[in-house]
């Protein structure tokens, strides 16, 4: 028998809260579905660790940055797109949290900024954060396993002793993340970008970029430095720049398109042809690109 539609035609302000109760209603039986599933993924990695694997920070910035993406790819209506993002965002956090609680590190930059909003956005309310005095500090302490991921600002030009030089060939903590991910908070820390570092594989998103340090003679100029890095890969993005007066060399922290992670190899070649005499390149990380603006404003048109 067909069902009867009961709802009335012209439906007054009471029946169309009457309607809003019935979906909060369906969406709250969803999360408690979704939490359910979350708590069988934690107990299937309890029972991997059990049976001797190994302890793992429970983040893939990868497969979130693809969760999200697809939410801005399929979403209609006049709800923002940046608010859809948070609340996922939530549910991801609080839904981690279940499998294992973790702590976010802080540190300032040289002009004392810190990224406590965007921390705050992307691992959610219930996750602690410390800020540390110093960066190396907050490194150290990503290292030795006391915090899970740190949220380090974006780098600024001039610093005489950068985060992002860290990171060595031996050390299992790699930039993962790029902040903010899908929209800005308003207020306090708008205009701020930073990175989150962890001890966690790379793994590529689909639509990725990867950072190199590369060591090069301090006996060219820095102009010309960044004119042959464009001219080797005219997409990069130079990042960092820093003198070691003591070694005469000079690092600088490029960012180029790709998971190329692999490739430092052929990169360095490619500096080379352009006469560079680079000395060393050593991969310190990888990330999802954040959703764009336009992708975040514009309307979808269904087909």
């Amino acid at each position: 028998m067909a069902q009867i539609d009961t709802k009335p035609a012209h439906p007054d302000l009471d029946d169309l809260r009457a309607e809003i109760d019935d979906i909060d209603q369906a969406i709250q039986a969803l999360i408690i579905r979704r939490t359910a599933v979350v708590q069988q993924v934690g107990a299937f990695k309890d029972r991997q660790i059990a049976a001797g694997g190994k302890v793992r920070v429970p983040y893939r910035p990868a497969r979130e940055a693809r969760i999200m993406r697809t939410l801005v790819d399929r979403h209609q209506g006049a709800f923002p797109k940046t608010a859809l993002i948070q609340i996922w965002r939530e549910m991801i956090a609080a839904g981690t949290r279940l499998e294992a609680p973790y702590t976010v590190a802080l540190c300032r930059n040289a002009d004392g900024v810190d990224c406590w909003e965007l921390a705050r956005l992307n691992f959610g309310c219930l996750n602690d954060i410390i800020e540390f005095d110093t960066a190396l500090e907050a490194f150290h302490a990503l290292e030795e396993g006391r915090v899970a991921v740190g949220v380090f600002p974006k780098p600024v030009p001039g610093e005489d002793h950068p985060w992002w030089r860290l990171p060595g060939d031996h050390s299992r903590v790699k930039i993962v993340s790029k902040l903010p991910f899908g929209g800005r908070p308003v207020g306090r820390g708008q205009d701020t970008e930073g990175f989150v570092l962890a001890a966690i594989d790379l793994e590529p998103s689909g639509d990725d970029r990867t950072l190199f340090v590369a060591e090069i003679s301090a006996g060219i100029s820095r102009d010309t430095v960044h004119k042959k890095i464009a001219q080797a890969c005219p997409d990069a993005e130079i990042l960092g720049d820093v003198r070691d007066e003591d070694h005469d060399r000079r690092f600088v922290l490029i960012d180029v398109p790709g998971f190329v992670c692999h490739e430092s190899g052929p990169f360095a070649q490619s500096l080379h042809k352009t006469g560079l005499d680079v000395t060393g390149i050593q991969v310190i990380g990888a990330y999802a690109v954040p959703v764009s603006s336009t992708a975040l404003t514009e309307d979808h048109i269904q087909e």
